[in-house]
């Protein structure tokens, strides 16, 4: 907590400076982390090699955002100084201020409030980093042990612990723990298979996660028959959370809609507007218990909390930080973690196994090329999609490379969309009518 501390004794001393000094302060707030970290992977089969060795980590880095006795506001990225602490902070300070900008919405602290009780850490990947760290070897031994033969093999785990500590001028001082285990592996860069969450990987999902990527892999060395004007486009879930991504997510944000520069106007939301399926639901949920996008509190200090982007199909809300929401005229929301904490829920969604038996004529598309190239906005995309899987008759028979054309916005608007979901994956199978084609 040393970098805390000393940002605190700062703050403190600069808000209670002279009137007339022009370091002095009228508002401020401090994010910090505190983390540990051990990670190890696989390149091109081999373990530990100078591309992938075990490794260690541990530091303390935050960020602050000021708000001067004239107004205006500064925020920086922080980290422990190597020298003279008081010289160090002294320059730093003198920095910020030369830094500073006008921004009147910005320049709110909100008062504190009860925060939720979240699940936010799991004590046994604090034990790994303390040295327990055998379950991390194990599984990399049983990768190379069981991967396919003749495949060429990558993979990655990271766990990691540590601090989270939010201090903001109007009394809010919150510091809790939380962790994080990634860990991603893929064959001959053609199938892979991942799992993000804040607790270890249970045994049956790391068995079904392996069984799953290896029959995808052993599915792909067939060829499979052409698709036609009747073949269904299933998107992975993998897919699913990168299509949310680039056309769902910017168009939610509260900047890009007070702006103008997103797909929704402020109006098609204060109307509720009906731009999704009334079966479709779009959420923000920081307290599932456990999941990478679970928070206790945002950096601005607003506690976590349930919300509702589209419900049934209408327009709710966008993503509201605090200055968005002054400007919008309504308390901040939940905000997403990355990709983590937004899910999509459709109210017939079926699982994977029961929705896969019922594709008499489907292509099952793992990933795409060019997606960050495809215009946000409008929803539409053009998109090469080499090496996805047949389905014919509710099995998976062989590759096939296609095309995709289409609309995201009006996929998630048509009656013939369905989703199914999985044990594995946060974001669900998505199930299309849209353009597709052999390459």
């Amino acid at each position: 907590m040393k970098l805390v501390a000393q940002l605190e004794d700062l703050l403190y001393q600069s808000q209670q400076a002279p009137k007339k000094e022009e370091l002095r302060l009228s508002a401020w707030r401090i994010l910090v982390h505190e983390s540990e970290a051990v990670s190890l992977g696989i390149k091109d089969n081999s373990p530990g090699s100078v591309y992938t060795p075990p490794s260690y980590r541990q530091g303390e880095s935050g960020e602050v955002f000021l708000v001067w006795a004239d107004g205006t506001c500064s925020q920086a990225l922080v980290q422990l100084p190597f020298q003279n602490e008081r010289e160090f902070w002294s320059n730093e300070l003198e920095q910020w201020r030369q830094a500073s900008y006008e921004d009147p919405d910005a320049a709110h602290i909100p008062t504190p409030e009860a925060l939720p009780l979240v699940a936010v850490e799991d004590r046994a990947i604090q034990q790994i980093i303390a040295g327990q760290d055998e379950v991390l070897f194990d599984q990399v031994k049983h990768w190379l042990t069981e991967k396919p033969s003749n495949s060429k093999m990558q993979g990655s785990i990271q766990a990691a612990w540590g601090y989270r500590h939010v201090r903001t001028s109007t009394g809010l001082a919150v510091t809790y723990q939380q962790s994080q285990f990634v860990t991603w592996f893929s064959f001959d860069s053609l199938v892979g298979g991942g799992f993000a969450k804040r607790r270890l990987i249970r045994p049956e999902e790391r068995e079904d996660l392996w069984t799953q990527t290896v029959n995808h892999y052993e599915e792909m060395k067939k060829e499979a028959p052409s698709v036609g004007p009747q073949t269904q486009v299933i998107l992975s879930p993998s897919m699913t959370e990168e299509m949310l991504g680039q056309f769902i997510l910017p168009n939610f944000s509260g900047d890009r809609v007070l702006e103008g520069q997103g797909a929704f106007s402020k109006e098609s939301f204060l109307e509720q507007k009906l731009v999704f399926h009334p079966h479709v639901s779009l959420i923000i949920d920081p307290l599932q218990p456990l999941e990478l996008g679970s928070y206790l509190v945002t950096p601005e200090g607003v506690p976590a909390q349930r919300t509702m982007l589209v419900r049934e199909g209408l327009l709710q809300t966008p993503y509201l930080r605090v200055k968005e929401a002054i400007r919008w005229g309504a308390k901040p929301t939940a905000l997403p973690q990355g990709m983590g904490g937004l899910y999509l829920k459709h109210q017939y969604e079926v699982r994977w196994e029961e929705a896969l038996q019922e594709v008499e004529d489907g292509v099952l598309v793992l990933s795409v090329l060019g997606l960050h190239t495809q215009e946000a906005v409008s929803g539409s995309y053009s998109l090469s999609a080499p090496h996805s899987l047949r389905i014919l008759k509710g099995k998976i028979v062989g590759r096939t490379d296609v095309k995709l054309t289409g609309n995201f916005l009006a996929d998630l608007a048509a009656s013939t969309t369905r989703m199914a979901h999985s044990n594995l994956n946060d974001h669900p199978y998505l199930i299309l009518k849209t353009g597709v084609q052999t390459l």
